[in-house]
């Protein structure tokens, strides 16, 4: 299934592809939908397919979410759901596979706005197709004068090279991940239901698929090893491994080594036995302790913030641009679809706001995480 782009519809008619992106991205079927509207599913794929009359305007917006107006916009941008590779493709359903497409459609078009007011960083990201995983994380770091030491904030440093990062909506955030080419502009879309460090790994891993596949269709496993690879030795370089731990550290060297790089326990470990920094018992030792100690399910006194945009909060300040409901207002999507995208970033200020001018307010039982 594609959304490809098609020209803008006669005005009797509402836009097909957005019909059919509106309904993905709720995670319907055409059976679903035509159960809302009380019509069969041939008469939607009429509607995906030439359009719908635009009396039906109103229908499709109750049944869908989306503003009457969203569905008499000119073609979305093109994305086809089979050249996108998922990070959890095999946990995820159809329906959330085609929910994470539709929002990065509109996330296209959240860009395309953004920068038509604002001049974003150039995009500065060569690719290294056919390279061998680990080389290619090496000459990236060298061409953005990285060095070996441990990277900084991830989602920044993307976005300073010219890569848009965004998040992903509640359901479309079941893929975990994934990355588009869209034009000359690299995307990458996050979850950010996981660990900080799981995300900054899914990052990395992310701009790995950028640069060795971006001529390859389709996900495939040797694809995933390979990005995986690539997100290892882009995060916790061999070499700067090698100053940063003993030959078979203990646990404690471990974690101390995971805080420095910003990664999980369980990377940190694998990290180091690949980079011959442990033998094989030890490695096996230190995964069992790690395991028992609740490693595997999450990140015990890891990263207490999650790695923020430092575009989005500039962008939606609202005495600039009008904010979120201005971008909402302009495309014609659902806000909250906005604030979803962006990473919540209006949103939080304006938590941030509230709390610091009410002096009174008792503290969160469970401290939140910081915004970076």
């Amino acid at each position: 299934m594609s959304t490809s782009g098609l020209s803008r519809p006669a005005s009797a008619h509402l836009d097909p592809e957005r019909i059919r992106i509106a309904r993905m991205r709720r995670g319907m079927t055409k059976v679903d939908l035509g159960n809302k509207l009380s019509v069969t599913p041939r008469t939607i794929t009429k509607y995906e397919t030439g359009g719908a009359p635009i009396a039906m305007a109103e229908l499709l917006s109750g049944a869908l979410g989306f503003p009457t107006a969203y569905f008499e916009r000119p073609s979305p941008p093109s994305l086809v759901a089979s050249e996108v590779r998922f990070r959890a493709a095999r946990r995820a359903t159809a329906r959330e596979r085609d929910a994470a497409v539709a929002a990065g459609v509109s996330g296209i078009e959240v860009d395309r706005w953004i920068s038509a007011r604002y001049i974003l960083p150039e995009v500065d990201i060569q690719t290294f197709v056919g390279e061998e995983p680990r080389l290619a994380a090496r000459l990236l770091r060298g061409i953005w004068g990285l060095g070996v030491k441990p990277l900084p904030n991830l989602v920044q440093l993307c976005e300073s090279r010219g890569v848009r990062v965004y998040s992903l909506p509640p359901f479309a955030d079941a893929v975990d991940a994934y990355s588009i080419w869209s034009g000359e502009a690299p995307f990458v879309f996050l979850a950010r239901d996981k660990t900080p460090e799981r995300i900054r790994f899914d990052l990395a891993h992310e701009i790995g698929h950028l640069v060795l596949h971006s001529d390859e269709g389709g996900e495939t496993t040797a694809q995933e090893r390979e990005a995986d690879t690539f997100a290892s030795e882009f995060l916790m370089p061999s070499a700067s491994i090698i100053e940063y731990l003993r030959h078979n550290p203990n646990i404690d060297e471990l974690l101390a080594a995971r805080d420095s790089f910003k990664v999980s326990a369980m990377a940190m470990t694998f990290a180091a036995h690949k980079a011959g920094r442990m033998t094989d018992w030890a490695y096996r030792q230190s995964c069992i302790e790690l395991s028992q100690r609740g490693f595997r399910r999450g990140e015990p006194g890891g990263m207490s913030n999650y790695e923020m945009s430092r575009v989005f909060p500039q962008v939606l300040k609202v005495g600039r641009s009008g904010g979120a409901r201005a971008i909402a207002s302009d495309l014609q999507l659902p806000l909250e679809d906005v604030h979803a995208l962006t990473f919540g970033a209006e949103l939080r200020a304006a938590q941030s706001t509230e709390v610091s001018s009410d002096t009174n307010r008792r503290p969160p039982t469970s401290r939140p995480l910081r915004v970076v």
